[in-house]
């Protein structure tokens, strides 16, 4: 089979990324086109021999630090993006992909991690982030993101198939597009995590430190309870964290994957508060054993077991979490159960089930 598999773009390995090593574990014939690619930030990681066919934002000046603020022109980098020679195109899309330009010979599989959510849910987030809230530039800003949600309801329709990386998601795909999706979650590497015996004294989160995630106010409850917490991940917040941080607290930033593994074989539980279409840092949580304090809404709810692997709380407020933390404080969950329960969320039942799909999508 003749396939191209396409990315948004190619800066860092998070859990798009992810799924695209195990895309070429299932099809190491396949070339790789993205809008950009990083080389640099893949050494040493699976993808470090992966050389994509890049669209024309990749020539750039300064596009390493400039990508995420060139949304308005990424419709038009997708669609140049030449994927006619092969008989199947998988798009991997949480914003432009799914309107790469196929053609009625062609079966397009788009594998959405969540309909452009800066174009239709988080708005407001993505103006803030990129300083675009600002009285004078505030109307045009807004008028862009109109235009682009016109584009990516029109551009939905290239799509022959859509998968959905949770139940949430394809709830959003039939809101935003009008179309239904097949669940299959994303792949979780369950074989990496080996439980401590003994959970220690802490919480963990691991998270993108950016507006929509709230990790400033998980701190700032943290700082109330006086509870232990230590913080892995970086982003535009991270200066916020430090600053607000007191001394239970440590701020971590970026650590390697056996950094990662090693905390959240050990900590006590998990933190969270953002809605997550997925949330894979959860599900490798409770890989690990380690049990997943979460607001309930998004993919939490199809990961944690509440009050079995974890606890999910109504409100995405300090007064929500603090009250989750001290019911957690009073129970014993067994680690067991959560290891148990990720085994739903396996590389190998991914790879399974994708490729069933395009077997009987190929027919």
């Amino acid at each position: 089979m003749n396939i191209a598999i396409v990315h948004e773009w190619l800066s860092t390995l998070g859990g798009s990324e992810r799924i695209l090593i195990e895309l070429l574990g299932l099809y190491p014939q396949a070339d790789v086109f993205a809008l950009t690619h990083f080389p640099e930030n893949f050494i040493g990681t699976p993808l470090e021999r992966v050389k994509p066919q890049t669209s024309f934002l990749q020539k750039i000046p300064n596009v390493k630090n400039l990508y995420r603020k060139l949304l308005p022109l990424m419709p038009l980098a997708i669609e140049s993006l030449d994927v006619s020679k092969y008989d199947a195109v998988v798009s991997l899309s949480h914003a432009v992909t799914h309107g790469v330009k196929t053609n009625k010979r062609q079966k397009h599989i788009s594998y959405i991690s969540t309909p452009m959510r800066y174009a239709w849910h988080l708005q407001d987030d993505y103006l803030k982030l990129h300083k675009l809230n600002k009285p004078a530039i505030h109307s045009a800003a807004r008028l862009t993101l109109s235009l682009l949600r016109r584009w990516d309801r029109w551009a939905s329709s290239r799509t022959g198939f859509f998968i959905a990386n949770s139940h949430w998601t394809a709830s959003h795909i039939r809101e935003s597009w009008g179309r239904e999706s097949l669940v299959i979650y994303p792949p979780v590497n369950v074989k990496r995590f080996k439980p401590a015996k003994e959970r220690e004294n802490f919480y963990l989160l691991v998270s993108r430190l950016v507006p929509y995630k709230l990790t400033p106010e998980i701190v700032k409850t943290f700082n109330e309870l006086r509870l232990p917490l230590v913080v892995v991940g970086d982003g535009t917040d991270i200066e916020i964290l430090k600053k607000i941080a007191k001394e239970n607290i440590q701020i971590l930033g970026y650590q390697p994957d056996e950094v990662v593994t090693d905390l959240m074989n050990r900590a006590k539980a998990f933190v969270y508060m953002a809605t997550e279409d997925f949330g894979i840092a959860m599900a490798e949580a409770q890989a690990a054993g380690c049990p997943v304090i979460a607001y309930f809404k998004g993919g939490a709810s199809e990961i944690v077991k509440d009050g079995e692997t974890g606890l999910l709380f109504k409100e995405q407020t300090s007064d929500s979490l603090i009250e989750a933390v001290n019911r957690f404080e009073k129970m014993k969950l067994n680690s067991k159960a959560a290891q148990e329960n990720a085994a739903r969320f396996s590389s190998e039942r991914f790879k399974d089930e994708f490729s069933s799909f395009i077997k009987y999508v190929m027919k």
